[in-house]
């Protein structure tokens, strides 16, 4: 089952770095929990399969406009070794794009609008601009708009009128919220950022183009810089300070841990050096995120969600990341 040509296409291993980025930016302002935050799960439930949607589209449409290099590069990929139409891969394109918003259409228009700018957005990366300078900018600036995304429900929030029970609704709505969810954002953007600049030297042409240009050491401390700066920041706002505290140290012993192996592959591994980070900190970005939901909502949903990482790397040993 797992080398289904179409599990492939999807990069079905990948869903689950998806849903977290959509609970880091629900609960950042959704912070106030009492009984009445159950009837916004149901839109949370929402944007997480939307945004999955948006997200395998993406995949797909990517395969799509990337065949005829790999026909080169890849020549086992789904696409150009023919196990699936180009004519299947465009209805898929066209489904999960359609389901996304549709999905996003049953919370209110914002969260339509931001699908809309998403999938302007993969499109436009996909068909262009990734072989370009603006390709890590524009790849975080996506997944960064996923975060805001998972708040987009707030929107539809009303503040004076009671709910059918009585209650009200109450969202945290402040400057708290707002800076969490844009510093959420910022560390999301960081962490892609660097991610999808190493992507670019993945496959064995681009490699060669880049290889001299390559100090894990240097892109180590930038990285870190930035991302301190950010979780830093946040760790003054999240009300469980001692559970996001926990969450970041584990994650930054991972990601020095990954860095630091990384550097020390042979040069000749170059190529191998380059897809081992990809994927690995692609699978971090959940550890990450999670570390935010510790800091909203405790260290309990944070474990609940960092277990998303599991499944991720079982699949990701049977079906390509990237």
């Amino acid at each position: 089952m797992l080398q289904n040509p179409y599990l492939k296409l999807l990069r079905i291993s990948n869903v689950f770095t998806v849903p977290p980025d959509i609970i880091v930016g629900f609960l950042a302002v959704s912070i106030n929990f009492s009984s009445s935050i159950g009837y916004s799960i149901s839109d949370l439930v929402i944007l997480i399969f939307s945004s999955i949607f948006l997200y395998l589209g993406g995949m797909v449409s990517n395969d799509l406009f990337d065949i005829k290099i790999d026909r080169l590069e890849r020549p086992t990929r789904p696409l150009p070794s023919g196990k699936i139409k180009k004519t299947n891969a465009l209805l898929i394109t066209i489904l999960m794009f359609s389901l996304g918003l549709i999905l996003a259409a049953f919370v209110n228009q914002v969260s339509l609008g931001i699908s809309l700018l998403l999938i302007v957005g993969i499109i436009s990366y996909n068909y262009r601009i990734k072989n370009g300078f603006f390709r890590p900018y524009l790849m975080a600036a996506i997944r960064s708009l996923n975060v805001i995304y998972g708040a987009s429900f707030l929107f539809d929030v009303s503040m004076t009128s009671p709910l059918e029970n009585g209650d009200y609704l109450i969202s945290n709505t402040g400057y708290t919220s707002i800076l969490l969810l844009a510093l959420a954002s910022c560390a999301v953007y960081f962490h892609i950022f660097v991610l999808t600049s190493l992507s670019k030297s993945e496959t064995t042409r681009e490699f060669f183009k880049v290889k001299n240009m390559l100090n894990i050491q240097k892109i180590q401390i930038t990285y870190l810089i930035f991302l301190l700066i950010s979780l830093s920041l946040a760790i003054i706002l999240t009300p469980f300070k001692l559970d996001f505290l926990i969450f970041i140290m584990l994650f930054l012993f991972l990601i020095n841990l990954l860095f630091n192996r990384a550097s020390k592959m042979d040069s000749s591994q170059g190529e191998e050096m380059i897809k081992f980070m990809v994927k690995n900190m692609l699978i971090l970005l959940i550890i990450l995120d999670s570390a935010f939901i510790a800091g909203e909502a405790g260290l309990f949903a944070g474990s609940i969600i960092a277990l998303l990482t599991v499944p991720c790397m079982i699949l990701g040993g049977w079906i390509s990341m990237t």
